[in-house]
């Protein structure tokens, strides 16, 4: 793109922004919005093929095959009604295509959209009010895991040029086959076993996990057999969007993650299925979902049901969240934990600066009124 062209685009994205500040306090004004301001801001962004935003055409190039029916796609006019729609929400309130079609947003107005939290408008809020230090703190796995180390419960061995090869050596001498991770990975991509069967075979691993970046190797954690009943391949976890409000610890849409057979991780975006939980009891309350927004009222391998089914030893996992967040050095507002259950108890499987909200998509129930009563307050 142009500098040209990216100007303009920063300009009027800017200004809508400035206007939908005043629209949020101002309702009698959405009208003309909706009906004179938007139509003019969607023709801009679509002329010329979409000149100024490339990727949006590629991302609705994709939502048609993904999430368009046979007769939306065959129908010139749904299609580009739906369309016209899912490009306005982009404008108007930053949802990307695919949220707009995972969270549901189909025929709902403006006001009902203003209840989904969009992942751009989380950024914006952690940004403004998380500090420096939890960012680093939560991104970095290898620094979680010294400050926090008693909540992992397993040992774990930090990969990168920086650090002495001997701690490598003797951590596979106690863990011959463990887990790698990015030090700054997410959604489970290059999550991996790996399997040392010599020195020599360490040494040069050692040498090429280096040259690739920096990582960190974890002793392999032996889950509980009630989540192993899900998926065996996979150890199945918590995710827990936890907020200290200052006067107390919130958790805010928490979901029940697991894998498919075969897959090692359980994460939704390689391949797992989610269902979203209630934070008080910790009974599963809606239907498995995927990536793709597919429904599952029971897992589609093990056959358990999702709706109803109550998160073992529960309480101890919310004690447990409600003093990590409050013991970790750098204070942060809001950590999005993963936790593992093991026939010993709850283990830390990491923390989530930029954790997002995809439990909208299980419940189709927004958390962005809650997000900032608690976050933003």
């Amino acid at each position: 793109m142009s500098k040209n062209k990216l100007l303009i685009r920063k300009k009027l994205l800017s200004a809508n922004r400035s206007m939908l500040h005043i629209l949020d306090r101002t309702k009698p004004t959405l009208a003309f919005y909706e009906h004179v301001i938007l139509p003019l801001e969607i023709f801009i962004t679509k002329a010329g093929d979409y000149n100024l935003c490339p990727s949006l055409k590629n991302d609705l190039e994709k939502a048609k095959e993904m999430f368009f029916t046979e007769e939306e796609k065959n129908d010139p006019q749904k299609s580009k009604r739906l369309i016209r729609d899912a490009v306005g929400a982009y404008i108007s309130q930053g949802f990307t295509i695919q949220e707009f079609f995972l969270y549901g947003l189909r025929d709902v107005g403006y006001w009902e959209k203003r209840e989904f939290l969009s992942d751009k408008e989380r950024k914006t809020m952690l940004d403004k009010v998380n500090n420096q230090a939890a960012f680093h703190e939560l991104t970095d796995k290898g620094l979680l895991y010294k400050v926090a180390k008693k909540y992992f419960k397993r040992e774990a061995c930090i990969i990168s040029p920086e650090e002495d090869a001997g701690g490598f050596m003797d951590f596979i001498t106690r863990h011959p086959t463990f887990i790698i991770k990015p030090i700054e990975g997410s959604t489970g991509i290059d999550t991996h076993l790996l399997t040392i069967k010599s020195s020599t075979e360490a040494e040069e691993k050692y040498t090429e996990l280096c040259r690739q970046g920096k990582w960190i190797a974890e002793e392999l954690i032996q889950q509980h057999p009630a989540m192993a009943e899900w998926n065996a391949s996979s150890v199945n976890t918590l995710r827990v969007p936890t907020i200290d409000t200052g006067n107390d610890i919130k958790i805010l849409q928490p979901f029940f993650r697991t894998g498919r057979k075969g897959s090692f991780v359980d994460n939704a975006g390689q391949g797992g299925v989610f269902a979203v939980f209630d934070p008080d009891t910790g009974i599963i309350i809606t239907d498995g979902v995927d990536e793709y927004g597919g429904r599952h009222e029971y897992h589609p391998e093990s056959g358990l049901k999702y709706k109803g089914w109550q998160i073992p030893r529960y309480q101890e996992m919310k004690d447990m969240t409600a003093e990590i967040i409050k013991e970790l050095p750098s204070q942060p507002r809001y950590v999005a934990f993963d936790f593992a259950l093991t026939p010993e108890g709850w283990v830390l499987v990491e923390g989530n600066y930029n954790g997002q909200f995809v439990g909208q998509i299980a419940e189709k129930k927004g958390v962005r009124k809650k997000f900032i009563e608690y976050y933003c307050r």
